[in-house]
């Protein structure tokens, strides 16, 4: 009879065991693609208009994606004690943002990048004056679903740079500036309903 009512008490257990949801902070959040692709973004470094090239990628969580980003520019050039240097200039890091109604043809789209990474200035492939620094741009925009599997985003925003103060005569303010951003994104982009 113990061993008929432990086995009762056990399935028991078990059965609400196994009926039990497991509680999250973000519990509707799925995975709904990945996507990668180059980025191109105007601004001025030194107040000269410059572009620099990079690419991303990221995993799309629902209307957010998360993932990372590298971005890099050497045309600018800089005169100190009658030298010219090209100012070398590249960060990357963590790359997050938000699209609302992705479905739609012309849609909202939202960015936040937050990278580190070095500026130099470069005399004759020599950097005699090297210096990391840290850079947070957030962007907002729209983006076009040009096909199933490729969205083009025009965004604009603003690029903070802290850390600048071994490169001589230029300071952050040299580096942040507003931006321009012209985002290709090939990849997956199904709605929650496709899984």
């Amino acid at each position: 009879m113990k061993k008929i009512l432990s086995l009762g008490v056990c399935f028991v257990f078990i059965f609400q065991v196994a009926r039990a949801q497991e509680e999250t902070l973000i519990s509707d959040l799925s995975f709904t693609g990945a996507f990668g692709g180059p980025i191109l973004e105007f601004s001025q470094i030194n107040g000269q208009l410059t572009a620099d090239v990079g690419g991303g990628g990221a995993l799309i969580l629902n209307n957010f994606f998360l993932g990372g980003y590298g971005m890099g520019t050497s045309f600018p050039e800089y005169t100190y004690e009658n030298k010219t240097y090209d100012i070398l200039f590249k960060h990357g890091g963590l790359w997050m943002g938000y699209v609302q109604k992705p479905y739609k043809l012309l849609h909202f789209y939202s960015s936040l990048k937050i990278g580190w990474g070095k500026s130099k200035l470069l005399l004759e492939k020599e950097a005699p004056y090297s210096d990391r620094i840290i850079s947070l741009l957030p962007e907002i925009g729209v983006e076009l679903n040009v096909t199933k599997f490729m969205h083009i985003s025009f965004t604009g925003g603003y690029r903070v740079v802290s850390g600048v103060n071994k490169l001589p005569g230029l300071t952050n303010e040299d580096f942040s500036s507003p931006i321009g951003n012209i985002t290709f994104r090939f990849g997956g982009f199904a709605s929650i309903d496709d899984f």
